[in-house]
């Protein structure tokens, strides 16, 4: 770039920065979404839940974009890449055009600086380290040139790049802790951090600087929304029903139970996807009585009515799911569906053949002779979650029909995370919704079990340890999905999880938002072409 072209840019930056240029004004985006899903942490290189990469996008860009129609991976921050003959070094060269909302620049040396955050061990980035795959080095070639070298192919690091890697400007990252940063978030998206109210709300304004969308965004410059205003609702009636108010008009991740509320309704729009992915599991803990007994894992499979409970608590909207990932994914194991069916005498006969029966006459079975359980113990089992008690409830009521208490409790995200690390828990919610085989890598593999990772079950086995190592450093998608669909048969047939159904996503819109994009996975939406007329 000539010394010319380097002055025009930095000139245009400035006066987008001052606001020089006409912007519409596109009204103030009020969304409500679920509080139990507000994560810990804004900053999703160190938050490992999906709504922190979601609220991210609006304060900043990752190299990559997933393209809503068909999820390509598209240039954003990056140009263009290449990746060397032997698969480990990616190139990629940069737009020069960029610079964050502190005004210091966007270059090869902040993309060094963010990505050697992330999998720095002290960081305790946990999955997005994992995601980005084995880096073994990131190297500034000349200024809009970085190169990142993996010590063995990682065939998703675009995608881990388009979900797990926005990026930060270096400067507040060196000036702020952790903490303060979370709360200031300065990176180059269209809207700045303006305040986060922990269970409240989260705001953000338009930054009148920005002018490098992603190539859905139709308009070059600015974004036409003034704000968007993210308020965090625990309570599913109240989220519900939010949008006939004057408080929202916007619902992320409305309860399935208010859908034909709005359905046929002129006054609203309603959008719904799904995620590809684990589905709503809740994975087992087998290093501790009572889950370490596969007997058990299994009799709790069979006593689960996945229809009985889509029909009961979501009115038939979800897809019944009886696999390690839904039947949207890619890497679906049709087979597998069948090797649970509900089985209510079966259950009780595998709980006999563990040592629990009935001697007391009150529904719940009781341990005889079971290792490492008092006789005479009733057969307890905790289900831990972050939201959803209709369906603990349901589920629940399910399982004491095999004679098994289901003990519901309802923990927030960060408990969740404590929780897991300590193996504190029997049945823990764990979904992930990634649309690649490595989503069962992040879940099964054994040594991902460090703070902020995700194999929580304490289950070691050899040969599906190396399943998942060759499918991740595979980069042929057939093959990849092959050997995922084998990982998934070990994790069936040792009872490691309970699927309870694949969910919608469901948003409802006022009328007068225009311009609300979902993303390829129903999870994520883009703002960028929104507005609310008046």
């Amino acid at each position: 770039m000539s010394k010319l072209s380097k002055m025009c840019v930095v000139l245009i930056a400035a006066l987008f920065a001052a606001g020089s240029f006409a912007v519409a004004q596109g009204g103030d985006l009020v969304i409500a979404m679920n509080g139990s899903s507000e994560p810990a942490n804004l900053d999703s290189q160190l938050d490992p839940f999906d709504s922190a990469k979601v609220l991210n996008n609006l304060v900043a860009d990752r190299l990559v974009f997933i393209n809503p129609d068909g999820a390509q991976i598209e240039p954003h921050l990056a140009t263009g890449w290449e990746i060397s003959d032997d698969n480990l070094t990616w190139t990629f060269t940069l737009r020069e055009d960029v610079m964050f909302q502190d005004g210091t620049p966007f270059n090869a040396e902040a993309v060094k600086a963010n990505l050697e955050r992330i999998i720095s061990p002290e960081t305790g980035s946990g999955e997005a380290a994992e995601a980005l795959g084995p880096i073994a080095s990131v190297d500034v070639v000349d200024e809009f040139t970085v190169t990142v070298t993996h010590e063995s192919p990682w065939n998703s690091f675009l995608y881990a790049l388009a979900t797990q890697g926005v990026m930060w400007s270096p400067t507040a990252l060196a000036e702020n802790t952790p903490g303060e940063f979370s709360s200031l978030l300065i990176g180059t998206g269209p809207f700045k951090l303006v305040e986060w109210v922990p269970n409240s709300h989260v705001r953000f304004e338009r930054w009148d600087g920005y002018n490098w969308g992603p190539s859905i965004k139709q308009e070059p410059g600015p974004v036409a929304l003034d704000s968007v205003t993210v308020k965090f609702i625990d309570e599913e009636l109240v989220r519900g029903t939010i949008i006939t108010t004057d408080e929202a008009n916007v619902v992320w991740d409305l309860p399935a139970q208010f859908v034909a509320d709005y359905e046929g309704n002129s006054d609203y729009q309603l959008l719904s996807g799904y995620q590809a992915g684990t589905g709503m599991q809740y994975v087992m803990n087998v290093t501790q009585p009572p889950l370490d007994n596969l007997l058990v894992r299994r009799a709790i499979r069979h006593a689960t009515n996945q229809a009985g409970l889509n029909n009961l608590v979501y009115d038939g909207r979800n897809l019944v799911m009886n696999t390690p990932l839904n039947s949207v994914h890619p890497c679906y194991a049709p087979e597998l569906e069948s090797v649970y069916p509900y089985d209510l005498d079966g259950a009780k006969a595998l709980l006999a053949e563990a040592g629990y029966e009935d001697r007391n006459g009150d529904g719940i079975v009781e341990a005889y002779g079971v290792a490492g359980v008092e006789d005479g113990s009733p057969l307890v089992v905790r289900w831990t979650a972050l939201s959803r008690q209709a369906k603990g409830e349901a589920l629940q009521a399910q399982l004491r029909q095999a004679g098994i208490d289901l003990q519901l409790e309802i923990i927030p995200g960060p408990v969740q995370l404590e929780r897991a690390q300590k193996k504190d828990f029997d049945l823990i919610y764990e979904r992930q919704r990634i649309a690649l085989p490595e989503v069962l890598h992040i879940v099964w593999f054994s040594e991902n079990d460090g703070p902020g990772q995700w194999a929580w079950t304490g289950f070691q086995d050899e040969e599906l340890d190396s399943l998942l190592e060759q499918m991740i450093n595979s980069l042929e998608p057939s093959e990849a999905c092959d050997l995922a669909r084998q990982a998934q048969h070990i994790i069936q047939d040792n009872a490691l999880q309970l699927p309870t159904l694949s969910e919608a996503v469901f948003y409802v819109l006022e009328n007068n938002v225009q311009g609300f994009e979902l993303g390829s996975q129903g999870l994520w939406f883009y703002v960028y072409n929104a507005s609310v007329e008046e």
